[in-house]
């Protein structure tokens, strides 16, 4: 049984529908790459999973439970996270400050601070500026930190929405290590990109979006191999 899996979810804003019949399913321990170009709704997949938007139909299950009229916090503490895009911390709060809000549902302090070490074992960068102003690191570390944050009620699932937009090629490369070495360390990941090339290196398998409907699905290598999916979104075969 897969972990997560939607089945024929139509969804959108108010009453403009932007997905339309969208099914996707993710195994534990995967990483599974949702791509696809601006507008292709693959934001707007997590929003619905996560309970944000309006859901129009279709099934969307986890760990075998409809997530349906669920509300947000429930559906973290049932075992899914949601990191958005955008690096968004609280920035006059220090970095431990910001990992313990990630913990808020959690009332066990002895679990808190299992959790800690755990996101300093991933993050050793957080570890070193744990009383740092979050607004006073750089972009990549900001990231690290919404990452971290995520991983404080130790989820059994993240889905992590343009983890590497705006970053540079070096902290991009830093931000799918971790990605990788949070999956390694039993975490079921699934990762929006528009570094879709760099996605599918990292992805046991991946869906392509377009129009907010299917479009492709396969492996990462299947993807990264398929002539129409360079050329329509890997810009031809280089890296993006």
């Amino acid at each position: 049984m897969p972990l997560l899996e939607l089945r024929g979810v139509s969804a959108g804003y108010g009453s403009i529908q932007i997905l339309h019949d969208v099914s996707l399913q993710v195994n534990a321990g995967e990483i599974v790459s949702v791509i696809g170009p601006n507008g292709a709704g693959k934001s707007t997949t997590f929003k619905v999973i996560m309970g944000f938007i309006t859901y129009l139909g279709g099934e969307i299950v986890f760990d075998g439970s409809s997530l349906v009229g669920e509300r947000p916090d429930r559906i973290l503490a049932r075992g899914l996270a949601y990191v958005p895009q955008g690096r968004v911390v609280f920035s006059q709060m220090t970095v431990r400050e910001n990992l313990e809000m990630g913990a808020y549902l959690e009332r066990d302090r002895a679990k808190i601070a299992a959790a800690m070490d755990y996101v300093f074992s991933i993050f050793p960068r957080l570890a070193e500026r744990a009383r740092q102003l979050a607004g006073s690191m750089s972009g990549g570390e900001q990231q690290m930190l919404a990452m971290g944050r995520g991983l404080m009620m130790r989820p059994r699932m993240m889905m992590l929405d343009e983890p590497s937009l705006g970053l540079s090629p070096r902290l991009v490369d830093e931000v799918f290590d971790k990605t990788v070495a949070m999956a390694q360390s039993g975490l079921t990941v699934m990762l929006v990109e528009q570094n879709a090339a760099r996605a599918l290196e990292v992805s046991q398998r991946a869906y392509v979006l377009e129009l907010g409907r299917n479009r492709y699905e396969g492996t990462g290598p299947e993807l990264l191999a398929n002539p129409e999916v360079r050329t329509m979104y890997l810009g031809g075969g280089v890296r993006v």
